[in-house]
């Protein structure tokens, strides 16, 4: 009936990195506000497109797309503190067009880990900072090393997470995602124990970020993860595991 859809994106380090882009500083975020404004409008466009051709989804009229309302309405408007890109797509035609004719789809982009499908295409995870240059995975088929892309070319360029200072710079691009994305993001957080008085996270750091990420629209914050003061060294990676719970974060 509401004929259900979640697309969504990998390999966005690799993305960030050629083009000289990285998750900390700020310098992506108009790239990737460009970027899924794209997927998004694009999207909606295919579901109208599929909507005059069979029909709205039967469940349409319980949507907000069918009052009209798109994800570009209903941000937080604290993000345009850090990104003031304008929309660059004709929103407002397809508005219009979703009105008369519907959606194929009632929902249809969801940003998941994408773990298992990034060994079969090499991507980086998800929208995820890698962890190193080389990561050592654990499958049903076995164990697998698997190098970033275009790692001779790029490496000086990509950002690995335990270099990354804080979360700020990842959760405003969350955050532009959100923007248009509309279900939710499998956003984490990360924390370096080293890093603080006793190799201990001061909790305030969780629940500054946990408000940051309310306050900039972030719909779910997923995991939590600390470092484990495991050797960084690549020949001695532990396997990542290839599943998350039940599956459900699989692409």
């Amino acid at each position: 009936n509401r004929r259900t859809l979640g697309i969504g994106v990998t390999n966005l380090a690799y993305y960030l990195a050629k083009n000289n882009a990285k998750y900390s500083d700020g310098s992506g975020n108009d790239l990737v506000h460009k970027t899924f404004e794209a997927l998004q409008y694009y999207s909606l466009k295919a579901s109208n497109k599929l909507a005059v051709e069979f029909g709205a989804c039967p469940l349409f009229s319980e949507t907000q797309y069918a009052q009209g309302i798109l994800p570009v309405d209903s941000y937080k408007k604290d993000i345009d503190d850090f990104c003031n890109t304008k929309l660059e797509l004709d929103w407002d035609s397809l508005r219009k067009d979703i009105k008369a004719t519907g959606l194929r789809n009632s929902t249809l982009t969801a940003l998941m880990p994408c773990e298992s499908s990034s060994q079969i295409s090499n991507s980086t995870n998800g929208i995820e900072p890698p962890r190193g240059f080389v990561s050592i995975k654990q499958s049903k088929d076995g164990i697998l090393k698997q190098v970033v892309p275009e790692y001779e070319k790029l490496h000086k360029k990509y950002e690995l997470l335990w270099n990354i200072k804080d979360n700020e710079g990842y959760l405003q691009l969350c955050a532009i995602m959100q923007k248009f994305v509309d279900q939710s993001i499998s956003t984490n957080t990360h924390y370096d124990p080293s890093k603080f008085e006793g190799n201990r996270v001061p909790m305030k750091l969780f629940l500054m970020d946990i408000l940051k990420a309310y306050k900039y629209g972030i719909k779910t914050l997923y995991y939590h993860t600390t470092r484990d003061g495991a050797s960084d060294d690549q020949n001695n990676t532990k396997p990542n595991d290839d599943d998350c719970e039940d599956g459900i974060c699989k692409l």
